[in-house]
Order: C-alpha cells, then structure tokens, then sequence
C-alpha cells in the first residue's frame, strides 16, 4: 500500500473525531455546567479577560469582534451550535486572556462550565485530545494560508483575490452575486484598512471588473472572469 493510500486510511480511522461542541460531551456538560441564556446583542466574553469559564452554545448565533486603535471594530469568527465553544482555543494554547469579544448575534442558549474542568477531561480522554488536535490543525493551516495571501498581495489585489473567493464560495450557478460583506469586515480579514477597501472598489468599478449601483458590489461570471485576469 503506497503512502497516499495508507495516510487516507488512517485519515478515515479517526474521521468522526473531528468536532468538538455541545453534542461531543452534552452529559459531561449537563451534569457539571450551568445553562445560561442571552439576547441578541449581549456580551458573552470580552477581550482581555480570564478564560476562567468556557461556552459551548445549543442554540443560536455568535460573533466575535476585536477593536483597533483606529476605534473601529472587525469582525473576527462567527460560531454556533456545529462548532460552538469559546474560551477552549485560549484554555488549550494557556493564554490568560480571551483573544476577542464575542456577543450573541441572535439569542442564544449555552452551557458555563468551569475550563479546570474541561482542561482536565480533555487531558485524560484520548479521544478528545484527537478532536481538539483536528480543531487547532485546521485553525492553524487556515491562518497560514491567510498570512500567505498577505505576504504575495498588496492592496488592490487583495479585494481582487477576496472578491473571486466570494464568487466561486457564493455564485451556486446564478447568473450574479452580490457581495453583502461589509468593508470594515473585508479590511480585517485581508489586513488592510477600510479605506483602502473602499478605493479598491472604487478603482474596480472604473476598470470595469465589478457591477457597483445603489451602494451593492455585483460580481458574475464575466467580472470575475476579468479580475482573474488582472490579478498580478
């Protein structure tokens, strides 16, 4: 058996340990957690606090934002029941503080625990060990991916490069898409500012490479297939 086969064998061993939220551990969480709900908007962790707890959501929607010095705020992840824990990357890494502030997007349902406790089950259980060795792998690899796109873009390019991204993830055989990502959560996820966003679109829409009317960016196929082009 050649490596590529062996790998994807064990791959497919260990290939329903790949999550980590509410379901994995609901008894665990039932019997030594506290259920607590939230309204939309709430803050559900901020910034620079303590990990000393850990939510694993059941219901509803979360988002998390982190604040720069300019006073503006980005948006940073969204979660929700599938992959819905916070504080356990923090609690997992030792950080001693909440990497951003996460409020409920809609209301939301949760299960507090303490992190002594989670920590403390996932060191002695191998297979959730499994599971969070997948969760923090994948948030590795994708940041890796990012800081690459930032290292070979500058700029323009890089609105080019999220702006075929969003096609391709959004199109679904449409004849248009239109692009409903704010500017301010577009310049956090490519590293530039707002207002290099908003000139970028602007310089787009003069080459003609985006459908811009009433405040919407449009992208279809033939748009984007001219930014392919002019993406150096």
């Amino acid at each position: 058996m050649d490596k590529k086969r062996s790998l994807k064998m064990h791959w497919e061993k260990y290939s329903e340990e790949t999550t980590f939220n509410f379901s994995v551990i609901h008894d665990f969480l039932e019997q030594n957690g506290e259920t607590v709900k939230y309204e939309a908007g709430e803050i559900l962790v901020e910034e620079g606090e303590f990990p000393s707890d850990i939510l694993f959501i059941k219901e509803g929607i979360a988002r998390g934002k982190r604040a720069y010095e300019d006073g503006n705020e980005y948006v940073y992840f969204q979660v929700d029941q599938s992959d819905g824990n916070l504080g356990l990357l923090e609690v997992l890494g030792r950080r001693e503080a909440y990497i951003s502030t996460v409020t409920s997007l809609t209301e939301m349902t949760a299960v507090k625990i303490p992190s002594y406790l989670i920590y403390q089950k996932i060191m002695n259980d191998p297979s959730l060990l499994r599971r969070c060795s997948v969760l923090l792998s994948q948030d590795l690899y994708t940041t890796s991916g990012n800081e690459g796109l930032l290292y070979r873009y500058r700029g323009i390019d890089r609105v080019r490069h999220y702006l075929i991204q969003y096609f391709d993830k959004n199109s679904g055989g449409t004849a248009a898409v239109e692009v409903k990502s704010k500017y301010q959560d577009i310049a956090f996820e490519l590293g530039i500012s707002v207002r290099t966003v908003g000139r970028s679109i602007q310089s787009l829409k003069n080459s003609g490479e985006i459908m811009y009317g009433k405040k919407k960016v449009m992208l279809d196929y033939p748009h984007v297939e001219k930014i392919r082009k002019n993406l150096h």
